[in-house]
């Protein structure tokens, strides 16, 4: 169940990275287009490049947290699973 938890945000971040991507490369464009030189075009598509890194990196950062927040969940959950269940003297004469 924890796995599905971790693929749908997963998912959900990877949709927000795309979306952020998109709209970083469209800036680009429009800044590019109403550039007047050719310095200035190449500083729109360096600044382009950086969005659709840190967007990228976002991804990476909010993945890392699902699985730190899966194992977290698990080592909780399990923390008294292998214990000491059994009764001590149990099936012997008292």
């Amino acid at each position: 169940m924890q796995q599905a938890k971790v693929k749908v945000k997963d998912g959900s971040s990877a949709l927000r990275a795309k979306a952020k991507i998109a709209w970083a490369k469209v800036a680009e464009k429009v800044e590019a287009a109403t550039s007047r030189s050719h310095d200035e075009r190449k500083l729109a598509h360096e600044r382009g490049r950086a969005k659709v890194a840190a967007a990228e990196s976002q991804l990476h950062r909010e993945k890392v947290a699902h699985r730190e927040g899966a194992m977290e969940h698990r080592l909780h959950k399990h923390a008294g699973v292998g214990g000491h269940n059994h009764k001590h003297g149990a099936g012997g004469v008292h």
